[in-house]
């Protein structure tokens, strides 16, 4: 039987550990890029075993895929192999540690992660970037400065410290500037939010040269602002939240950071948010939809701390709260009647 792991031997794999390692270190130029696609199309089998050694980081620790909300899913079965194979691919997986991020940037420079979903990644400078659900982002990293693009969804960054090599997240035509801190963006239809956890942040226009300098402006706490003009720079600092919704003047809060970071435990807080924005944000997390039946229900006022994806059970608590009645149909759970306070 010629199956892959007999055919890929502990040699092939070494050497293609030390082409990984090759390309992280300081002596990487074009030459060993050069070299290694050379090695990759001499034979099929270096391909695989490059590819297998990838496999083997994303999967112990540069990429850590987490689904806690789709509790229905089934889990993925794990690779099962033999005691030579797996001593060859401990002996791999010490020369390839040393790369980590510059393969990984390679390999996955746009990530996404599907609906009931969190990521958590480590890119190439020691950055950690933990993904929420429905969320897309494409790392664009040069010499000059670290890039990352939020093109949907909620991302918490915590950024390695580089003065000498500025990160930058583009989303919703703004962009946002930090060294080493905290901070966590969230980019949906209507608006894009930058809540800073830790250190300091500014937030400008998306120019297309990020060396474009900018008057500095710190708003007011609690105020809203003029965010329209091409050369406002707000500067946040820890605990705050800026807020820039279509058609509106930009705004600056400061949440209670615990409740704004529910979504990493797997949590939904809302406090005093209309029905409508509250099936909104549960919407995110599952695919089975929540409806609200009659307009007048939209406004109903939902205070609590929820389960992310378990949709079923916020519509139960919703309609014990307001003597609605849920029906269950295909992939939708409807809020239905007219709402009115059910009894003590």
């Amino acid at each position: 039987m010629n199956t892959r792991k007999d055919r890929l031997s502990p040699g092939r794999l070494a050497e293609a550990g030390v082409w990984i390692a090759r390309l992280h270190s300081e002596e990487r130029d074009r030459a060993t890029v050069a070299g290694l696609r050379r090695w990759l199309q001499t034979d099929p089998l270096n391909a695989k075993a490059f590819e297998l050694c990838t496999e083997v980081w994303e999967e112990s620790q540069n990429l850590r895929r987490v689904i806690p909300f789709a509790t229905e899913t089934p889990q993925p079965r794990k690779k099962r192999w033999s005691l030579p194979f797996a001593a060859a691919m401990t002996a791999t997986v010490a020369a390839v540690a040393a790369l980590v991020g510059v393969l990984f940037l390679h390999r996955l420079p746009d990530v996404s992660t599907a609906v009931g979903e969190q990521r958590s990644l480590t890119l190439n400078d020691g950055t950690r970037v933990f993904l929420n659900t429905a969320t897309h982002v494409v790392v664009k990293y040069d010499k000059s400065v670290r890039r990352v693009e939020l093109e949907a969804g909620e991302a918490l960054f915590q950024v390695a410290k580089r003065p000498d090599w500025p990160f930058i997240v583009r989303a919703g035509g703004r962009q946002v500037r930090a060294l080493g801190t905290s901070f966590v963006v969230r980019r949906d239809a209507q608006q894009m939010a930058v809540t800073l956890v830790e250190g300091k942040v500014t937030v400008s226009t998306a120019f297309n040269s990020d060396e474009q300098p900018a008057p500095r402006l710190q708003p007011e706490r609690g105020k809203r602002m003029d965010g329209t003009g091409p050369g406002k720079v707000y500067t946040l600092s820890a605990g705050q939240r800026l807020i820039f919704a279509a058609g509106k003047p930009a705004q600056l809060d400061a949440p209670s950071l615990e409740k704004a970071m529910a979504w990493r435990r797997g949590q939904v807080f809302l406090d005093d948010t209309p029905l409508s924005s509250a099936v909104s944000e549960m919407n995110r997390y599952s695919s089975t939809k929540l409806v609200i039946e009659r307009p007048e229900a939209e406004s109903l006022l939902i205070n609590g701390l929820f389960q992310a994806g378990d949709s079923s059970s916020f519509a139960t608590a919703v309609a014990q709260a307001y003597s609605l009645r849920v029906i269950k149909r295909n992939d939708e759970i409807i809020l239905a009647d007219t709402p009115r306070l059910a009894p003590r």
